[in-house]
């Protein structure tokens, strides 16, 4: 009797092991499907609460506020570096790594008009600004509540002057956004225009002694150039996906956001530039209008990166199985 009571206890352990080694057998088999499987449960997310149609809010908003606050910029940046010649070219020029082609002679074409009315054009900026500039930014302000919290957060029960004084400041954060941006401008330009002493002599000696160096250096340079625009996109994505919700989100949830919206604006560039530039021949018949075309479904993309990144940032800060929307 015992010998049985031993064999059936020695069968049902061997079950057990049976058992356990099945499931982490069919872990081990999941393991290589679960970046799949967040990157399908990101965009299931990113379709459910209709991010294509928050992207072309952001995009109306976006090409709206676009010359108000480049205009604030120059004029603040001027201000400070005084009537400098070159600084549009400058803005213009760093715009040209940033936006298609075809959108530049729009661009252009603004700025030129807005400068060319001086202070008018600038008191003028200064009004639009507080009514539009914000709008882009409040677009992508509550498609992140309705990511992280299912519903816009900090509007329930607030008296009228306390909603009054959020829409100030927004306005205000607005207005600190673009100041930021004028003093980008202006350390741009003070580190383009400030050189160490004998830089530009060793800058021409050193080929000459080491010809070789120059050319095994540019590969070098090429990748040290992308590490370092990496680097600052995602620096400002995650400042980005970190001001947007109303409440402060964990950088550690926010990180991989930025990580992926860093790389794919990267990516972005470097593969449908040529697309648009060849999408903005086609609409070169079109003139100014071709050009604003062209920008606003560049300014979609973004929009569409920016909410699937935030996708992204919410599907890993959740538990796998978790599908209710977590409530602040």
């Amino acid at each position: 009797m015992a010998f049985f009571v031993t064999m059936g206890w020695a069968e049902s352990g061997d079950q057990e092991m049976n058992v356990h080694e099945a499931d982490h057998a069919q872990a081990r088999s999941r393991r290589p499907w679960r970046p799949l499987r967040v990157f399908l449960r990101a965009l299931k997310l990113w379709f459910r609460h209709d991010c294509v149609d928050l992207s072309a809010a952001f995009a109306y908003h976006a090409m709206q506020s676009v010359f108000p606050i480049v205009l604030i910029a120059l004029s603040l940046a001027a201000r400070v570096l005084g009537q400098d010649e070159g600084l549009l070219d400058r803005v213009l020029s760093g715009a040209r790594q940033v936006l298609p082609g075809s959108a530049m002679p729009a661009v252009t074409t603004g700025l030129n008009a807005f400068l060319r009315q001086g202070v008018g054009a600038g008191l003028l900026g200064v009004l639009v600004l507080v009514l539009t500039a914000s709008n882009a930014y409040l677009t992508l302000q509550r498609g992140a509540d309705r990511l992280w919290w299912n519903r816009p957060f900090g509007l329930d029960g607030l008296p009228w002057h306390q909603v009054v004084l959020r829409y100030c400041r927004l306005r205000l954060k607005a207005l600190a956004l673009m100041a930021l941006m004028a003093l980008v401008i202006v350390l741009d330009r003070l580190a383009t225009s400030w050189r160490l002493p004998g830089a530009p002599t060793v800058g021409e000696v050193l080929p000459r002694i080491f010809p070789r160096v120059v050319d095994l250096g540019r590969p070098f340079n090429s990748g040290l150039d992308l590490l370092t625009t990496l680097g600052f996109s995602l620096l400002a994505a995650l400042l980005l996906l970190w001001m947007l919700p109303s409440r402060r989100v964990s950088l550690r949830h926010l990180l991989p956001g930025a990580a992926f919206l860093a790389g794919a604006f990267t990516l972005l560039n470097l593969l449908l530039g040529r697309v648009l530039v060849l999408l903005g021949v086609r609409f070169q018949a079109y003139g100014l209008v071709g050009g604003v075309l062209v920008f606003g479904l560049w300014v979609w993309m973004i929009g569409v990166l920016i909410y699937y990144s935030q996708c992204l940032s919410v599907v890993l800060s959740r538990p796998p199985r978790s599908h209710a929307d977590p409530t602040p």
